[in-house]
């Protein structure tokens, strides 16, 4: 049955921003001017000794000219193996106002991040992950650029927008609040910690009160922050039916049913347990947002014991998988609230019918490879082979000691086992008829809900740059409701902390939300 649904005083708002220029369609192009020939060596050197240095050089960016910018390599293994394999082409951070303040791009970006495709053949990987996952949560803009060092063509590179303040700004409407990078700044420094409780990357596992326990797994600029990730590592783990107070938690929903429809195992779900960033808002309240997608899609194949998983069991990756892992308390903790458990469901099956089962995450994977492809095989620095970018489609590539799965080989099957999956074909509730309307300083909402024999919830919000709070919907004749037991339910709230909201439905074995891609869409009260 297809939902539908009455309004007054309102509209569907997509939160969403429009993509920036240098973000836009097309192969991009920057180009670097060094004034030293040796200026590889340099970068080496400085990634050996001081990661976060820079080497001053001037950069043409679509043809726009930035002064003494600040340039330095970038990534883990995307440096260290690719430099250790003596390939030259290597990731790239490329800071434009490093030496010139006010030096940006349009939409205030002031950093441009390069990445070299690594363990991924076709290239496709992150701009498409990337373009899905902003289908349904706050996530950078990613496309193809083409690079010139010293005028000689460096081949083509992913270029990703980079989690910054700008990007705060920009998808939550907010100057202030902390940025929490989640992944360890160096394997060494993350093997040797002393005198804490063992500790495994960033997967919020509880250690102790001291943030030095934490700073070799995650990253900030603030010191102030650690207060508020120490407490939402204590909440999460202690306390967890308070996780509302301190994490978005439906955003977090979004971030691990993407991970898993996409098999992007190179990030909190996976054996690393890193590659997010958590944004916390004024009020503590911490917001996920995902990055680093160039292994999605089964790129990283390694599980707990550092093993291959076999194609048949990426294929098979379990909507529940790590379900009773102690050491993702982000997915144990959380699913094992059975409305949280629900909804995560719900997104997963929306994931499933949107792009998997509907065949768009295939048809969007064959235009970005047409629009890279000539650029591709000009490169002669790629890591792979224009062969190898013309079957990592349909084949596994081998790189190294890793065998990257083709995308459509674990993609066309995936999606035939989560549509056919128990769990995502489990009766739903269904939400007809919502609408909102003022009644003198109160806002009104109501709702049909069918086969929601636990209940229904009115989710709300006074301002994009705060996570829902929830309040229950009611049928037994109070607080607004007309009538008892009639499958009207009603919530009535302060008009002031109102302007956005949406709806969520529980039955014995299902949840249902209405806008169904809530909290990325929403209803909003004019």
């Amino acid at each position: 049955m297809r939902n539908t649904f009455l309004f007054s005083l309102l509209v569907l708002c997509l939160s969403t921003a429009s993509a920036q220029d240098f973000y836009g369609t097309g192969v991009q192009e920057v180009r670097i001017d060094f004034s030293q020939k040796n200026w590889d060596v340099k970068l080496d050197s400085l990634k050996k000794v001081n990661p976060e240095s820079r080497l001053a050089a001037t950069a043409f960016v679509n043809g726009q000219r930035f002064d003494s910018v600040g340039v330095r390599y970038k990534g883990n293994s995307s440096y260290f193996r690719t430099r250790n394999e003596t390939i030259k082409k290597l990731p790239l951070n490329i800071k434009l106002d490093f030496k010139k303040k006010g030096q940006i791009l349009k939409g205030n970006q002031n950093t441009v991040k390069l990445s070299n495709a690594f363990l991924d053949p076709t290239f496709v990987r992150e701009p498409l992950a990337y373009e899905i996952i902003r289908k349904y949560m706050p996530a950078p803009q990613c496309n193809f650029s083409k690079l010139y060092i010293n005028g000689k063509y460096w081949g083509v590179y992913i270029n990703s927008e980079s989690v910054d303040a700008s990007f705060v700004k920009k998808n939550f409407g907010a100057t202030n609040g902390y940025i929490i990078k989640c992944d360890p700044d160096s394997w060494k420094k993350a093997r040797s910690q002393s005198g804490c409780p063992k500790g495994e990357n960033a997967s919020l596992t509880y250690l102790s009160e001291n943030a030095g326990c934490y700073d070799a797994f995650y990253e900030t600029d603030n010191p102030a922050s650690w207060k508020v990730l120490i407490n939402l590592i204590r909440v999460l783990n202690k306390t967890p039916e308070q996780i509302e107070t301190v994490l978005d938690v439906d955003q977090t929903l979004w971030m691990l049913a993407l991970n898993n429809a996409l098999v992007n195992l190179d990030s909190y779900n996976g054996s690393l347990s890193h590659n997010y960033y958590l944004w916390a808002d004024t009020t503590g309240v911490c917001h996920p947002i995902i990055w680093d997608l160039n292994m999605a899609f089964g790129g990283w194949r390694r599980d707990f014991s550092f093993q291959e998983m076999p194609d048949d069991q990426l294929i098979q990756y379990s909507p529940l998988a790590e379900f009773e892992n102690v050491r993702r308390p982000l997915i144990s903790k959380l699913l094992k609230n059975p409305l949280y458990r629900k909804v995560y469901i719900a997104h997963l099956r929306t994931i499933t019918n949107d792009y998997l089962a509907s065949g768009q995450l295939l048809a969007r994977a064959q235009v970005l490879s047409k629009e890279v492809e000539p650029w591709v095989k000009t490169d002669s620095l790629k890591l792979y082979s224009f062969t190898d970018f013309q079957n990592g489609f349909d084949k596994t590539m081998k790189s190294g000691a890793d065998n990257v799965i083709g995308i459509r080989q674990l993609m066309l099957k995936r999606s035939e086992f989560l549509a056919k999956h128990p769990l995502l074909n489990k009766l739903q509730p269904v939400i007809t008829e919502a609408k909102a309307s003022k009644d003198g300083g109160k806002i009104k909402v109501t709702a049909k809900l069918s086969n929601a024999s636990r209940g229904g919830w009115l989710y709300y919000r006074a301002d994009r740059q705060f996570a829902f709070k929830r309040t229950q919907l009611l049928d037994d004749g109070t607080n607004g409701d007309l009538a008892a037991a009639d499958g009207i339910f009603t919530a009535t709230i302060d008009g002031a902390v109102i302007k956005q909201w949406y709806i969520a439905a529980e039955g014995e074995e299902a949840a249902a939300t209405l806008p169904e891609r809530a909290s990325f869409e929403f209803f909003k009260i004019d």
